[in-house]
């Protein structure tokens, strides 16, 4: 049986900026435009420094896991897992039971041992990765926006992590209330990005045809991949991440603060 979610076979055409629409030009199509409008999360509705997160989410996890590990490693297990998520081709039933069969791989002490250690961090000393972050006062009104615009309203962070840990930077960005009809993890996607496979799960999901769904992001590379299933994007522009690497030119582009009007013209 074909997989539902594989990347399209055929390469699709890469947009050109020419042909985007200016914030300032109402939308055409007027409200009914997009059945479903997908943001980002880290960049984009929530302040994070990357450079820092990685060394701040390690450090925030040793005192808790290390000590399973008797002098080991406890990071290689973590960041193989990780990487296996990120390339996966969707051969598992979701990217939590790859991480956990590629975590056993890698390390002396089973998953299954660890996991009540895991869910414990995330619920606590996770929250020291806090400090990294910036919370945005405009993203729970964009959110709010969105929805007037569209039935659908996706979290489409990479899902890389527990629902736990995603429900904990939501709190992070203030918008932990808002009714999502989807937040994407490691238990319920899988595929990663930029994997385009990511973006047609996710209109699986929501049986929304793709060309029918907006997606919102800061990264040249993990979002605006949504175009290669026709999806359209809006790149956010103020914490703009790997410029001039990505395949694809947002359909729009703008500041943060655009996306009010932006919005409102749909």
């Amino acid at each position: 049986m074909k997989d539902p979610f594989a990347p399209l076979v055929r390469p699709v055409k890469k947009h050109t900026g020419k042909n985007a629409r200016p914030l300032n030009q109402p939308n055409p199509y007027g409200a009914t435009m997009y059945q479903a409008i997908l943001f980002d999360l880290d960049g984009t509705l929530l302040g994070l420094n990357n450079t820092l997160f990685l060394r701040v989410y390690l450090q925030a996890m040793a005192p808790k896991i290390a000590p399973y590990f008797n002098g080991h490693d406890f990071s290689r297990p973590i960041l193989a897992g990780t990487k296996a998520m990120m390339q996966s081709q969707g051969r598992h039933a979701s990217l939590r039971d790859l991480f956990i069969e590629t975590f056993d791989r890698h390390s002396p002490v089973p998953f299954a041992e660890l996991e009540t250690a895991f869910n414990d961090f995330y619920q606590h000393e996770f929250n020291q990765v806090r400090a990294i972050a910036t919370r945005l006062p405009l993203s729970l009104p964009i959110l709010q926006a969105a929805a007037h615009h569209a039935n659908k309203i996706v979290l489409a962070t990479i899902p890389l992590f527990p629902a736990i840990a995603i429900q904990q930077r939501c709190r992070w960005a203030g918008i932990d209330g808002f009714p999502f009809t989807l937040i994407t993890s490691f238990e319920n996607m899988r595929y990663s990005k930029p994997n385009p496979a990511y973006y047609r799960e996710i209109a699986h999901h929501l049986a929304v045809p793709p060309d029918e769904c907006l997606m919102i992001g800061n990264d040249h590379i993990d979002d605006l991949s949504a175009a290669a299933i026709g999806m359209e994007t809006f790149l956010v522009l103020d914490d703009e991440l790997n410029a001039g690497k990505g395949r694809y030119t947002p359909t729009y582009s703008g500041y943060l603060a655009d996306l009010p009007m932006f919005l409102e013209n749909l």
